[in-house]
């Protein structure tokens, strides 16, 4: 059974999504030459409100109290850190970095928000590691969550 940390895969994704949001701010940037200042706003309104409203999310009060973890098997292989970068990406991360490439062709403004969306993810991502267990694991393909 291969398994990832919980942790790991935060502090890993973090970076990625705020690197890629840098790109695409770049490329909004210089696809609205006429827009930079509201390509800017719209950048960091889309950071702002996905680093509020990720760790605030006001759905969580109706959440279930979660499951307890089941101890980390013997045989559960940590999985290399590109895997858990690959599974942290899908579909979050990728799928707004495709919104947004395909917006860069109609609306600069909007894949400025959109980059902005990316970078909130990346902070929150990066707010939520520290907060995280260290000792927390997941499988992947069935969403199991192991304690070590």
């Amino acid at each position: 059974m291969s398994v990832e940390s919980v942790r790991l895969r935060l502090l890993l994704i973090g970076p990625v999504r705020l690197v890629l949001s840098g790109v695409l701010l770049v490329a909004a940037h210089a696809a609205g030459d006429s827009a930079a200042g509201a390509s800017l706003i719209a950048f960091a309104v889309g950071a702002f409100a996905l680093a509020f409203l990720v760790p605030n999310d006001p759905r969580a009060r109706f959440r279930g109290t979660p499951a307890t973890p089941e101890p980390l098997p013997a045989e559960a292989v940590v999985a290399p850190a590109w895997r858990h970068v690959v599974h942290a990406a899908l579909p979050s991360t990728v799928g707004v970095a495709v919104l947004a490439a395909v917006a860069l062709a109609f609306n600069a403004i909007l894949a400025a928000l959109l980059a902005g969306v990316l970078a909130g993810l990346g902070l929150a991502a990066l707010y939520a590691a520290y907060g995280i267990d260290d000792g927390l694991y997941v499988e992947p393909r069935r969403h199991l969550v192991f304690r070590k």
